[in-house]
This record gives structure tokens, sequence and C-alpha cells, in this order.
């Protein structure tokens, strides 16, 4: 069974008001900010939401969004599948200042309407969620590169018993370069 693709806006006060749920997809392509961060945009967000009231009469919402993603290993510079697992739960408010007198541990987003899109409540959720770097899991990366990282890692693994004793220092050598060096002061 297929899920439902979610609509691009909805009326956040209703939902709310109704203590509304949301379950269904929306496509990747939609959240423009967060596929410059990946490889491709094909997939899809699913998402789960629920609206409720908050304090001060506010729309509360909470849910969890999961995707399947690509992004480009930096290790072997090819596509490497990311997992993106979050749950979010935010309070709209109506006014830059409403959100500056939320309390510090609330989340928040503004929206002076109704109506609100639904990508803007979700893509910096998405965003957070993003590893640093992508990159595939050990020991699965393909390119010369990748394996050449991994024979490191187990010959490093192999010379030390399994512990890292030796602290990696790239620079190490240039000590002996400037050892041999006489520097003269010019008059």
């Amino acid at each position: 069974m297929s899920k439902a693709t979610l609509p691009i806006q909805v009326n956040h006060r209703r939902l709310a008001s109704d203590n509304a749920k949301l379950e269904g997809i929306i496509p990747l392509q939609r959240f423009e900010r967060l596929i410059e961060l990946l490889e491709d945009d094909a997939g899809e967000i699913e998402v789960q939401l629920e609206f409720r009231k908050g304090r001060k009469h506010r729309t509360l919402v909470v849910g969890s969004m999961r995707a399947q993603v690509s992004m480009i290993c930096q290790n072997c510079m090819a596509p490497a599948p990311i997992e993106l697992d979050t749950i979010l739960r935010l309070t709209v408010v109506s006014s830059e200042e409403a959100l500056a007198a939320l309390h510090e541990d609330d989340d928040g987003l503004v929206c002076e309407d109704e109506l609100i899109l639904l990508v803007d409540l979700l893509e910096d959720e998405l965003m957070l969620a993003m590893p640093m770097v992508g990159k595939h899991g050990e020991g699965e990366c393909q390119s010369a590169a990748g394996q050449a990282i991994k024979s490191q890692q187990v010959k490093k693994s192999v010379d030390t018993g399994g512990a890292s004793k030796d602290t990696y220092r790239p620079f190490a050598d240039l000590a002996g370069l400037t050892s041999g060096m006489v520097l003269k002061k010019k008059d």
C-alpha cells in the first residue's frame, strides 16, 4: 500500500483545533535547500505529524520524518546512501517577537498566516539530521582511495594489537628538514 502525497500547504490553526494527524510522503524535489546537499533529488520523505494546541493557544506540531537520500562519499567520491530519521517538535508563532519570547527549550517557526508550507515546517529539521560529511559505512567504499584507507586502518590495528598507541603526526617529517638548516642573519 502506497502512502498518499501530502499537500504543499496546510491550515495549521484548523489542524490544531481538530487535533489532526497527517501521514504521508513529500517528494524530495520540493526541498530546494536540502537537495543542494545531496547527490541527487530522487526519493521522498515519509512524514507523520500531529497538530495540537500548545501554550497560549499556539499551534504545536509534533512528528517524525524518515528518508533514504544519497550523498557523495568523501572517501571514495561515489554516491553513498544515507538514512535520515528525525523527530520534530515546533511551536508555530505569528511574529519574530513571539519567537524570541518562546521558552529556551522550545523550537519555533514564524508563520504570519493560517496557511503554512509543509516544506517550511520540515526542511530545517531534515538538514539538521544530515551528517556533516557523507561517507559509506565501515568497509563499504569501492574505490582505490577507500580501499587504501581501509587497508591503513587494518594495518594500524594489526601493528598495535587493535589499540591505537601512536598519534598520527602528518608534519613530523618536517622537523628533520628544518634541523639541518642554518639560518643566517642579514646585516
